[in-house]
C-alpha cells in the first residue's frame, strides 16, 4: 500500500511539472505571437514587453532572443541587441545571422578586434559574404590599412559589381588616400547608376562636411529628406549644422516646422532645448530665439531661453523670463531647472543672499542636483566663500566627474585660494579623465596660458588632436597655440591634420587668415574663447 501511495504520488508529481511546462510554452507562444502583431504595427514598446515576457517563462529558444535582438536594433538599443545576439549564439552557436548582427555592431561600437574576429569567422564558412568583407573592409580602412581596405573593396565588387557597400568602401579609401574628389566622384557616378541611398547620400554628406562645401551639404540633406521624410535625427543633425555655420535663421525655420509636423511631441521640444545648450548661446541669435519661443514655445523652450540669457549674462532678461516658472514655496521636481537658473540670474544681478537661499532650498529638495550644487559653488565663490565653494566643488567633481563645468570650478577655486599645485593637478586630472572633451581642453589651455606655459600647452593640444583627430576644436586649438609660438612646422602639421575633419577646409581659412593678419602686424595674437593674450 505504502509502495502504492508513493506511485500514485510521483506520478501526480510528473504530471504537474508537465502540465506546468506546457503552461511555461504556451505562454511563451502566445507572448511571441503577440511580439509579432506589435513589431508589424512598429509598436516596438509593447514588442519588447511581449518578447521579454517570452523568455520570463522560456528563455532557451533562440528564435526568441532573435525576436528580442531586432526590437532592441529598431529602437538603437545596440548594447542591448548585441546582448541578445550573443545569447542566441550560447544557444546555436552556428547561427550565421547572430554573428553577422555581432561583427556589425561591434564594429559601429569600436571594438575592432571583436568585429575582424567574428566575420573572419564568418567569412571561413562563408568567404563569399559581402556583409563581412565589408565590416572586414572597413576595419582595415579605419586602421589605416589602406590597401588591405582597397583589396577588400574591389573583391566585393568582383563578386558583385553593383554592391552598394563595395562603392562606398572604395570611395572611402581613396578620401583616406587625400584624394577627397575621387571620393566624390566615386559616390556620384554609383548614384547615377544605382540610384540615391540613404547610406550613400549620409557617405557624401560627410565628404561635403571635410570639404567645407556648404550648398551641396544643403542640397544632400534635401535628398535624404525626401528619401527619410519622417526621420527627425535628420533634421536635428541639419539645424545643428545649420547653427555652426553662423544661419540660425535658418535653423529657427527649420525647428519650427519641426515643431508643427510634432505638435505636442515633448520629446521633439525636449531635443530643441538639448541642441540649443549644446550648441552655445555664442552660435544661436538669442532674440532671434526669443520671438520664436514667444511665438512656438512652451514652458519647457522658455526656460531654454532663460539659459541662453544666462549665458550671455543678460541677468536682468533672464530673471524676467524665468520668473514665471520660479518655485515661490516647496521646491518642486517640475520647476527645479527654473529655480537653478534663476539663482544664477539673482547671483549676477548682485542678489547674492537671494541666491544661495534658493539653491539651498533646492539641495535640501534634491541633495544631489548637480546644476544646483555647481550653481552654489558659483555663488559662494562671487561672494568670496572659497571654503565653502572647495566643499562643493570637490563633491560635485566627485560624483560628476564628467560634468566640465565642475571640474573647471574647482580648479579656479584653487587658483583663487593660491594653491597652483593643486590647481595644476586639478585641470591635469580632469583632462585625463576628459580626453575627448573640447571645451575641457580649452579650459586647461587657456589656464596654462595664463601661467605662462605655452609649450606644455603645445604639447597638451597636439596630443589631444593625437586622440581625436576628427575634433574640429581641438585643432583649433592647437591652431592657434602654433600661431602664437610663431611655430611654422607646427602651423603646417595643422594644416595637413584638419584635411579629414568636418568644416576642416573653413577652419583653415580662419588660420590662414590669422596667420597672414599676425605676419603683417595688424592684431594681437589672441588664444581660445577668453582672449587671452597668448
Amino acid at each position: 500500500m505504502i509502495a502504492s501511495g508513493l506511485a500514485r504520488f510521483i506520478a501526480a508529481a510528473a504530471l504537474l511539472m508537465l502540465v506546468a511546462c506546457g503552461s511555461a510554452e504556451e505562454k511563451a507562444s502566445k507572448a511571441a505571437a503577440r511580439y509579432d502583431v506589435y513589431y508589424a504595427r512598429r509598436d516596438f514598446y509593447s514588442a519588447r514587453v511581449e518578447i521579454k515576457r517570452a523568455l520570463a517563462a522560456q528563455d532557451d529558444i533562440p528564435e526568441y532572443w532573435a525576436r528580442l535582438a531586432r526590437v532592441e536594433l529598431a529602437t538603437g538599443r545596440l548594447l542591448e541587441a548585441y546582448e541578445a545576439y550573443a545569447r542566441l549564439v550560447e544557444l546555436d552557436p552556428n547561427d550565421a545571422e547572430a554573428i553577422q548582427a555581432m561583427a556589425e555592431l561591434s564594429y559601429s561600437g569600436g571594438s575592432y578586434d571583436d568585429a575582424e574576429r567574428l566575420a573572419d569567422q564568418m567569412l571561413e564558412k562563408q568567404p563569399r559574404s559581402l556583409r563581412m568583407l565589408l565590416v572586414k573592409g572597413s576595419v582595415a580602412a579605419v586602421r589605416h590599412d589602406l590597401p588591405a581596405a582597397r583589396a577588400i573593396a574591389e573583391r566585393m565588387l568582383a563578386i558583385d559589381p553593383s554592391n552598394e557597400g563595395g562603392k562606398i568602401l572604395r570611395a572611402r579609401v581613396l578620401n583616406l588616400e587625400g584624394n577627397r574628389d575621387g571620393a566624390i566622384a566615386e559616390l556620384e557616378k554609383a548614384i547615377a547608376a544605382d540610384g540615391e541611398s540613404v547610406a550613400k547620400l549620409l557617405t557624401l554628406l560627410d565628404l561635403y562636411g571635410t570639404k567645407d562645401d556648404f550648398p551641396r551639404v544643403a542640397r544632400t540633406f534635401a535628398k535624404l529628406f525626401a528619401l527619410q521624410p519622417d526621420n527627425a535625427d535628420l533634421r536635428f543633425e541639419y539645424a545643428r549644422m545649420l547653427y555652426e555655420h553662423g544661419r540660425p535663421g535658418r535653423a529657427l525655420e527649420l525647428l519650427a516646422r519641426l515643431l508643427r509636423a510634432h505638435r505636442g511631441d515633448a520629446a521633439i521640444q525636449q531635443r530643441i532645448v538639448d541642441l540649443w545648450n549644446e550648441v552655445g548661446s555664442d552660435r544661436i541669435d538669442v532674440d532671434g530665439a526669443r520671438r520664436f519661443v514667444d511665438r512656438t514655445g512652451d514652458r519647457l523652450m522658455k526656460i531654454a531661453l532663460g539659459h541662453l540669457l544666462l549665458d550671455q549674462r543678460r541677468f536682468a532678461e533672464a530673471e524676467a523670463v524665468l520668473r514665471p516658472f520660479v518655485d515661490m514655496g516647496d521646491i518642486t521636481a517640475g520647476r527645479v531647472e527654473a529655480d537653478v537658473l534663476y539663482a544664477g540670474a539673482l547671483s549676477g544681478l548682485g542678489r547674492g543672499r537671494e541666491a544661495k537661499a534658493l539653491v539651498d532650498r533646492i539641495l535640501r529638495f534634491d541633495e544631489s542636483n548637480p546644476r544646483a550644487l555647481l550653481m552654489r559653488v558659483r555663488v559662494a565663490t562671487a561672494a568670496g566663500d572659497l571654503a565653502g565653494a572647495l566643499r562643493d566643488a570637490q563633491l560635485l567633481a566627485s560624483d560628476n566627474p564628467r560634468m566640465v563645468e565642475g571640474r573647471v570650478a574647482l580648479a579656479d577655486i584653487y587658483v583663487r585660494r593660491g594653491e597652483p599645485v593643486l590647481a595644476d593637478g586639478a585641470y591635469a586630472n580632469a583632462m585625463k579623465e576628459l580626453s575627448d572633451d573640447g571645451d575641457m581642453l580649452q579650459a586647461y589651455v587657456d589656464h596654462l596660458l595664463r601661467t605662462r606655459r605655452g609649450l606644455m600647452a603645445l604639447d597638451v593640444a597636439r596630443r589631444f588632436t593625437r586622440e581625436n583627430p576628427l575634433s574640429r576644436e581641438g585643432w583649433r586649438i592647437r591652431g592657434e597655440l602654433c600661431l602664437s609660438l610663431d611655430d611654422a612646422a607646427c602651423v603646417e602639421e595643422v594644416m595637413e591634420g584638419i584635411e579629414q575633419v568636418p568644416g576642416g577646409l573653413k577652419l583653415r581659412r580662419i588660420l590662414e587668415s590669422r596667420r597672414a593678419a599676425r605676419a603683417a602686424g595688424q592684431a594681437a595674437s589672441t588664444c581660445g574663447r577668453t582672449g587671452a593674450a597668448c
